[in-house]
């Protein structure tokens, strides 16, 4: 029993760590962190997107997903200490003649993250995830329309319960930038997982798709792109 109650506490543990990284975590305050990312789940999607809705004939839209790697160095490795890495979104309105941007970068955690381990199915909810490091993307260009359509399905995804293996940051974030109308949909791959029985979404199976679509030249290939990179902020209301 005392085994089961620590394996609980180090899940809640490994979601709550997980919610920002920086490449620099020397000077990097978790608990703020933590803090302000709730502040900004509380105002919800919705209210986050209205700083999107200023009417502009000059904008250009996109959506990127993200995958952030628990181990920078091996991307086929699913967890490093309290690290599962994540998958996120970032939603971005351009100007096509200064070439400002107004963004908004989040991804899908459970509300409470040591229910999800006994419950299975618990409350989903949004966290931001700006200047959050990843390792792997693939970007799309969107019309006006296509924007409202994900701005729309963004949260009406968010209000899925949240599933540790079914239905993660991952399953999330793919379902989201797979709603954009007339695309190749990516693959939606799971992988197993360490910590608990059966298979999820990691952003080690987004990376491995990317790179198998990137190397057999796929549509996808010119806008999908590797390294380490930071998500910009978000903007605020």
């Amino acid at each position: 029993m005392n085994g089961m109650i620590q394996f609980i506490f180090w899940i809640s543990s490994l979601h709550s760590t997980s919610l920002m990284r920086f490449p620099d975590q020397s000077n990097y305050d978790s608990s703020l962190a933590i803090k302000n990312a709730n502040k900004t789940a509380n105002t919800g999607l919705s209210h986050r997107f209205e700083c999107f809705y200023s009417a502009d004939s000059r904008a250009v839209y996109s959506i990127t997903l993200c995958a952030d790697l628990p181990d920078n160095t091996d991307p086929t490795r699913v967890n490093l200490g309290k690290e599962p890495g994540h998958v996120f979104i970032i939603l971005s309105k351009t100007d096509s003649i200064s070439g400002g941007s107004i963004n908004q970068v989040f991804g899908f955690y459970p509300r409470r993250p040591a229910s999800s381990l006994i419950f299975k199915r618990v409350h989903g909810v949004i966290f931001d995830n700006q200047c959050r490091e990843y390792n792997a993307s693939v970007y799309k260009k969107l019309t006006a329309n296509e924007f409202q359509i994900i701005l729309e399905r963004s949260v009406m995804l968010a209000k899925k319960k949240y599933n540790l293996n079914k239905y993660n940051c991952y399953d999330y974030a793919i379902e989201v930038f797979n709603s954009v109308p007339g695309i190749e949909k990516l693959p939606v791959t799971h992988v197993k997982f360490p910590f608990i029985l059966g298979h999820g979404g990691s952003p080690c199976g987004l990376y491995k798709d990317l790179m198998q679509l990137k190397e057999n030249a796929s549509a996808w290939a010119p806008y999908i792109r590797f390294g380490l990179f930071e998500s910009p902020q978000s903007c605020s209301n």
